[in-house]
């Protein structure tokens, strides 16, 4: 999977130390460059040097076809779907790409492809944050 998803790397736009306390920054620059490093993230997650929406699309409906094995992601994935009044899982699956759950998905995501599974802890994590979406 190194050439459709990169499992070595580590996402980094929710660290905590993003920010330190002595930095002067608005909310509205915290956002900015908290989206610039999700951008930064989601490039190299797909190995690619500039953002195409064509291309990660591609990528993720290529995904879909090893992730929808997995109960607990495909579950993740419906619920995801669902609160866009969808059931394709696809459309699931690029929620779960988004800047709220990026940060939950992907680790889940490497350790399937790395090992198979995925740690129970990391699964009820992603859940438990897709679950606010319906309830939202």
């Amino acid at each position: 999977m190194t050439k459709l998803y990169n499992t070595a790397y580590v996402v980094s736009y929710m660290d905590s130390d993003v920010f330190l306390e002595t930095d002067i920054v608005n909310d509205a620059e915290k956002t900015f460059i908290l989206s610039c490093i999700y951008r930064q993230d989601l490039l190299n997650i797909f190995g690619l040097e500039e953002f195409n929406d064509t291309t990660i699309n591609n990528k993720i409906m290529k995904l879909l076809k090893s992730l929808k094995h997995h109960s607990g992601l495909f579950e993740c994935m419906l619920i995801a779907a669902k609160a866009m009044n969808d059931d394709d899982p696809l459309t699931g699956l690029m929620i779960l790409f988004s800047f709220d759950y990026l940060h939950l998905a992907h680790p889940c995501i490497c350790e399937y492809f790395e090992t198979g599974i995925i740690h129970q802890s990391k699964m009820d994590q992603l859940k438990t944050e897709v679950d606010k979406i319906i309830s939202a």
